[in-house]
């Protein structure tokens, strides 16, 4: 009996000795600002991915526009419908785009990159385009207004809805003939 209560006192101060006591708060501490680096190395490597996802879609986007322009300067004929199709796409890619910088400037900020310049959005000319739309105004009755073939500024939105236009006036003439 004298041997545990010789053990139990022993453990008894050691556990209560002032200098253990100072050792698991060393310890406590040294491991709370361990897991806090950790979990901000966590987030700037995240932030990271994120601007690296941004970047290969900037480019991808942009290889993807110069490939479809030069396919469409070497081709001959394009589909009436695609100019709905290309002003919806736009509509949706541009309303996306605004949260997406958000983000970005977001990610940038906590890396401490300075914010990249936005670029003007560009002004969509699609010369075999125009021509298109001009054609048909002149089937149009004389009663009806001609569409203007060139613009001092065109886009794909305003395209798309002349073209639809055109299109509504031409059913409405062979409607009524």
């Amino acid at each position: 009996m004298e041997k545990l209560q010789a053990q139990a006192s022993k453990l008894w101060q050691l556990l209560f000795d002032p200098e253990t006591a100072a050792t698991y708060q060393k310890t406590l501490s040294l491991t709370g600002v361990i897991l806090k680096e950790t979990a901000l190395l966590l987030w700037l490597f995240f932030c990271s991915i994120f601007v690296l996802g941004a970047w290969l879609g900037k480019t991808g986007l942009a290889w993807g526009r110069d490939t479809r322009t030069w396919i469409d300067s070497q081709s001959q004929s394009e589909a009436d419908s695609g100019a709905t199709a290309a002003a919806t796409g736009q509509a949706i890619l541009d309303a996306g785009q605004s949260g997406a910088y958000f983000l970005l400037d977001k990610a940038y900020e906590q890396l401490g990159l300075d914010k990249p310049e936005r670029p003007a959005k560009p002004v969509a000319t699609a010369p075999a385009a125009q021509p298109k739309v001009a054609k048909p105004a002149s089937k149009v009755s004389s009663a009806e207004p001609a569409a203007t073939p060139a613009k001092a500024k065109s886009t794909p939105v305003a395209e798309a809805k002349a073209a639809d236009d055109v299109a509504v006036d031409k059913e409405e003439t062979s409607a009524v003939s």
